[in-house]
Formats: C-alpha cells, sequence, structure tokens
C-alpha cells in the first residue's frame, strides 16, 4: 500500500505541495501581468532571484569537485535543455497567458505527457502500448472539448498555439536531458542552466525592449516576483526531487495526475475565473489520460508530467 509507512507518507505529501506549489504560476503571472511586467522583464528577475538562491545553495554544500565533472555529452545536453526548457518553453507559456485564462492555460498544457509518449517513442525507442494509446485519446478528447467552439468558428486565441509549442518545448527538454545528460548531480546542471537563461534573457531584453531595466531599478511588485521565483519553481524543485528519491515514480505519478485539478481550482479561487462545464468536461478527460499516461512511463522511470521548468525530470 503507497501509504504504509510514514516515509512514504511524507514523501507523498512532499509530492503533492510539489504539484500545489507550481500550479501557483499561472496565478503569479496574471497578477503581474496586470502590474505591469512583460514576459521578458518579469522572466529576467525571477531567474536573477533563482540564480542568487542557487548559488547559495550551491556554495552551502561546498561538495567535490565531482558535482562539476561533465563530458562534453552533459554539456551537449546542457545546452540543448537550456534553450528548449530554459528560454524557449517559460517564454511562450507567459506569452500564451496574455491571450488566455490561467485554468484554460493549465488544460491546454496538460496535453504534455503525451508530447512525451510521442517523443520517449520516437528519441528513447521505448515502446507504444494499449495504455498509452487510450491516455492519448483521452488527452486529445479532453483538448478538442475545450477548444471545440473555437475550431468551429475559425477564431482561436493566440495563446493556444503558444501554450502547445511551450509544452512540447517541455517535452523535448525531458527528452534530451534523458538522451544525453549522464551527470548525476541534478543542483549543478540546473544552476548553471539558470545562469545561461538569465544572460540569454538579459541579452533579449536589451535588444527588444530596453525600457525594461529603467523598469527593473525600481519593480513594482517585488515580493509578487519572489513569490513567483520561490513558491512556482524553487520549492517545487526541491520538493519534487527530494521526495521522488524516497517513493517510487509509480506513486509519484498518481499524485501528479491532480495537477490540472488544482490549476484550475487555484485559478478560480485566487482570479476569479469561473469554471465552465465545458471546462469540467475536459479536466475530466485529461485526468482519466494522464493517469492512462503516467502509470506505464512511470514504471520506465520516465515521469511525463513536468511539474517546473526548473529541473528537468530525473531519469
Amino acid at each position: 500500500m503507497i501509504f504504509s509507512r510514514k516515509k512514504d507518507r511524507l514523501a507523498l505529501a512532499g509530492i503533492l505541495l510539489a504539484v500545489v506549489f507550481s500550479k501557483t504560476n499561472p496565478v503569479f503571472t496574471k497578477v503581474l501581468m496586470e502590474k505591469g511586467w512583460t514576459p521578458l522583464g518579469m522572466y529576467f528577475l525571477t531567474l536573477l532571484f533563482l540564480a542568487i538562491i542557487l548559488a547559495l545553495h550551491e556554495f552551502m554544500l561546498l561538495e567535490s569537485g565531482e558535482k562539476w565533472g561533465m563530458d562534453k555529452t552533459d554539456v551537449k545536453g546542457m545546452l540543448l535543455t537550456t534553450l528548449t526548457g530554459g528560454i524557449l518553453a517559460p517564454l511562450l507559456f507567459l506569452n500564451g497567458l496574455r491571450f488566455v485564462q490561467a485554468s484554460e492555460a493549465v488544460l491546454i498544457t496538460s496535453l504534455l505527457p503525451l508530447y512525451i509518449v510521442i517523443l520517449a517513442v520516437v528519441f528513447l525507442k521505448e515502446k507504444f502500448n494499449r495504455s498509452m494509446a487510450i491516455g492519448a485519446l483521452f488527452l486529445l478528447a479532453g483538448t478538442g472539448v475545450l477548444l471545440w467552439q473555437d475550431i468551429v468558428q475559425a477564431d482561436m486565441s493566440l495563446g493556444v498555439p503558444l501554450l502547445l509549442l511551450s509544452s512540447f518545448c517541455s517535452a523535448l527538454t525531458t527528452t534530451l536531458h534523458k538522451k544525453y545528460v549522464k551527470h548525476r548531480h541534478l543542483d549543478s546542471i540546473v544552476f548553471v542552466r539558470t545562469c545561461i537563461s538569465l544572460v540569454v534573457i538579459g541579452i533579449a531584453i536589451a535588444i527588444v525592449e530596453p525600457e525594461t531595466f529603467h523598469m527593473l531599478r525600481e519593480p513594482p511588485s517585488l515580493w509578487m516576483i519572489l513569490g513567483l521565483s520561490v513558491l512556482s519553481y524553487l520549492l517545487p524543485y526541491f520538493l519534487y526531487f527530494r521526495s521522488l528519491a524516497r517513493i517510487s515514480t509509480l506513486d509519484a505519478g498518481l499524485v501528479v495526475t491532480a495537477g490540472p485539478a488544482i490549476g484550475v481550482l487555484m485559478a478560480s479561487t485566487f482570479l476569479g475565473e469561473q469554471i465552465t462545464p465545458t471546462q469540467l468536461t475536459s479536466l475530466g478527460l485529461i485526468a482519466f489520460g494522464i493517469l492512462f499516461i503516467n502509470v506505464p512511463l512511470t514504471k520506465l522511470r520516465i515521469m511525463p508530467s513536468r511539474l517546473m521548468e526548473i529541473g528537468p525530470l530525473r531519469r
């Protein structure tokens, strides 16, 4: 039984808290956009906070040089995942949220496990089985129900393709990490990825919206940005991977299935978004889809549902 031991219960509670905290991302983002933040400016300051906190974390550990002993393949994988998961995926997600409600964004990005399945079959040579096929059908059905009116009226929001591309880049990050990165010290990989992303986003701001640097001199809602950094990125990262080390990935996969429902409820509670019957139908189909896909993939130690962009999934 999952709850047979206290250690398992604490680990599962950690996974659940990681899911809850990670789903605060759309809420923080929506509030910050209303206060005048652009996706680039918001993400740059978030990365800055993350880099500082992760640097302090690395300094306190003071581990041996073995932690930084990456070979050429590790470096290649880290650079590729920085591009897909550290830059493209979060920027596409933040820009997509400008055009859709947070609850809709949670449901649209729930197609992520389907992308993981496809990429795992193509690049990692995993087997496609009946459970994955059923899960894929449920996920497609859930997304189809959510977007059906937009498809029929040929009036789809720009946010939809941006969010779909964001999920695909997240799935690609997971696949590339599993394929190329063999380095065992995940914290150092994440720290370097964060620093590289910070530099790239800073250059992008200097080129396309230099006025953001003026805003950063006296940033509004600084505590909200700090909350986004800590609650939506850092805490889920540390809770998720520390807890995952103590329980099976199968158990963790079952808990992560609750993610979309938690995200929709948060959007309703904190942003006042109305949950429609269409969204509830879509949510039910998506939950079944994630469940069917999570179970077979987690047995192979592939966690299909990523919680945050800060780190790749555990191999």
